[in-house]
Order: structure tokens, then C-alpha cells, then sequence
């Protein structure tokens, strides 16, 4: 039987053309499609003869899952049940796109889902009106089809239709992150979702101050920074762990557990801001600067000294302006004004909006 081919124009469809391969997945046939990196197989997740047929297409293990694929959001939980705290920023992040998160179900095995963001394959799913699986249009081995044309190379007369999207954009698979029972991740397949994106997403923003002892400067730029991005976001001080956003200090030369300087937490409660009375002084570690998506060194030098410790940060770490804020130890408290408001300043010029693009 010879293999339906539907072609579709992918900036513009007429939803009813998927009609007919929509009817054909739903009683139980093999349909490809395409996705944003690759073209896939959809079968019906519930049709044993549909995965039957799948699994000797595709030449893989019997044992080896199917991932599923949603055509909208709200389907999750009726496919995982309940959704893991940990999952939703990468929901909310990622999807629809290209990363398959594979999760925990309650009978103690695991269930691989992906939302696509290519309209076509998200109304030929929701059309079909079933659950489907879809791997990649390849056998195993072969690299996955781009377009409609590789997909007939390898499977033309085996497939009940393709729909011909045109080639896909990003040309490469969807990364895969498992998420584990206790509340971890594990970054099962790389692509084109890094793991850095992943961890950023699951952890945050973060933002670090880096100073020399981490008494004057840099607590004194972390605090400024919590209190007018969260006016400028119209949320609490405290709410701004909720939003994703993590704010920090550090010394290139701090000796732990010191407190702020008495200048800075008066001149902080002067411009009517708080943040500095809890503040305990600590080194720049390893840890913190690999974790930090933005590192504002308050000197020239501080940045130096960062880069020498690690050159691969270069794009991650700035000077907050282009001659530093000056060291305002063992002077008065009108020196300190001084220094609060040149931080403030580059704060509100340079930094804030960047703070809240990351």
C-alpha cells in the first residue's frame, strides 16, 4: 500500500487538510510528521498492532519506551499524574519545545512526554483526539529524517501517510532530562536545550558581587540590587528567590563570617532599604563562580583576579562600570553616601534590565 503524503505549509495551514492522517492515527495506523528538529512517527499509544508495526519499523528492543507526545500542556497530568514540583520550570521554560522530560508515574516505571512547538504536529495530535508516540523517523542507527523526502528513503510503503511540513529548523534531537523520585535531574541525552539551560531554569538566576574582603562593597551592591529590582518588579525583597532571581556576594580576598561595615548598613537604612543586618562576609569559592550567570566585580582588579582563576567566565563577568566603584574603607560615613549612590546609579543605567533578561 502505498504511502499517503500530505504537504502542508508550516507557516500557514489549513488545519482540516490534517483530516485524513489525523483519522488514520486514530484507528490505529503509522503517520510521520514533522516536529521543530526532526520528523517523528506517531502511533497510537493504546492500538497494540500501531506499536507492534512501530517497534519493527523502527528496529529497537521491544523493552526500549516510546516517548509521548501532547499537543497541549493540560494533557500531563492525565498521562504522569501529578506533575513534580522540580518539572514546572522546565514546563514552564522549555515548552512546547524541543526537550523531552521523562518522569516518575506511581506504578514505579517512568514515562518520557515532550510537547512539541510545530503547529502541525500539535493539531494532527490534538485532531487524532488519542495519546500517541512518536520517535524519531529513522531506523535504528540511521540519523533521524529532516524532511519528508528522508522519511520516504527509508519508510516509503510502510507508513500509512507523511505530512510533508517542509524541513525542519533546528535539525538536531530534543535534549532528554529524567527526573528522579527524590526530587533530582539527570540529563539523559544532550541537544539543543544544554544542561547549563537546564540547570539555570531548575535553580534560577543568579547573580554574584564580588568585592575584595566582602564587608563593604559588594554586600553593599547585592543589597541595592535585591531592593530596587524587587520596586522595579513591584514584589517584595524576599519574593525575588520565587521569581527565579538569587542575589550574592563574595570576596576575591573575604575571610568568612565577618559582619557589613557599621557606613554601609547605615548608609542602606538611609536610602530607606534593608538587607545588610544578617550580612556574613565569605570568599569567592569555585562553587560560586561556576554557578553565577552574571558576576559583577565592583574593580578592574576583581575581575582580573576572577579571570585568572578562570578564564571560561570571561563572558559571565563585568566590571560594574568602566572604572569600578572606588574602596570606601576607613573612610566617612559621607565617603560611604558617595559609593552607595555611584552603585545605585550604574544599578539602575546598566544593570537591572539585565538582571531581569537572563
Amino acid at each position: 500500500m502505498p504511502t499517503q503524503i500530505h504537504v502542508l505549509n508550516p507557516e500557514g495551514f489549513d488545519p482540516s487538510l490534517l483530516e485524513e492522517p489525523a483519522r488514520m492515527l486514530a484507528e490505529g495506523g503509522l503517520v510521520a510528521f514533522p516536529t521543530e528538529t526532526v520528523y517523528g512517527i506517531a502511533a497510537r499509544i493504546d492500538h497494540p498492532e500501531a506499536i507492534e508495526r512501530l517497534i519493527e519499523l523502527k528496529q529497537r528492543p521491544p523493552e526500549k519506551p516510546f516517548s509521548v507526545h501532547l499537543s497541549d500542556v493540560e494533557q500531563l497530568p492525565g498521562i504522569i499524574g501529578e506533575v513534580p514540583r522540580i518539572a514546572q520550570p522546565l514546563i514552564d521554560r522549555f515548552w512546547p519545545g524541543p526537550l523531552t522530560i521523562v518522569f516518575p508515574v506511581p506504578d514505579g516505571s517512568t514515562v518520557g512526554v515532550r510537547l512539541p512547538a510545530n503547529e502541525i504536529a500539535r493539531a494532527l495530535i490534538r485532531r487524532s483526539g488519542v495519546t500517541v508516540v512518536a520517535p524519531s523517523a529513522n531506523p535504528a542507527d540511521d540519523p533521524p529524517a529532516l524532511d519528508a523526502r528522508q522519511v520516504l528513503d527509508y519508510f516509503d510503503g510502510r507508513l500509512d501517510a507523511v505530512i510533508d511540513g517542509g524541513a525542519v529548523p533546528l535539525r538536531e534531537a530534543s535534549t532528554v532530562v529524567r527526573i528522579t523520585e527524590d526530587g533530582g535531574y539527570r540529563v539523559l541525552r544532550p541537544g539543543i536545550v544544554s544542561e547549563r539551560m537546564i540547570h539555570r531554569a531548575l535553580r534560577g538566576r543568579r547573580i554574584l558581587f564580588v568585592c575584595t574582603g566582602n564587608t563593604c562593597r559588594s554586600p553593599l551592591a547585592a543589597a541595592l540590587a535585591c531592593n530596587l529590582l524587587a520596586r522595579r518588579m513591584g514584589i517584595e525583597v524576599e519574593q525575588l528567590p520565587e521569581e527565579g532571581i538569587h542575589i550574592d556576594s563574595a570576596g576575591v580576598a573575604a575571610f568568612g563570617g565577618g559582619e557589613a561595615s557599621s557606613h554601609s548598613v547605615c548608609v542602606l537604612e538611609e536610602m530607606g532599604f534593608t538587607g545588610l543586618e544578617n550580612h556574613r562576609s565569605k570568599p569567592v569559592t569555585r562553587e560560586l563562580i561556576e554557578d553565577s550567570d552574571l558576576i559583577i566585580a565592583l574593580g578592574h582588579g576583581h575581575r582580573d583576579t576572577l579571570l585568572h582563576w578562570n578564564p571560561e567566565i570571561a563572558d559571565r563577568v563585568h566590571v560594574i562600570s568602566d572604572v569600578g566603584v572606588s574602596d570606601p574603607i576607613g573612610g566617612d560615613l559621607e565617603t560611604y553616601r558617595r559609593c552607595a549612590l555611584e552603585i545605585e546609579k550604574e544599578l539602575e543605567s546598566r544593570w537591572l534590565s539585565r538582571m531581569e533578561e537572563l
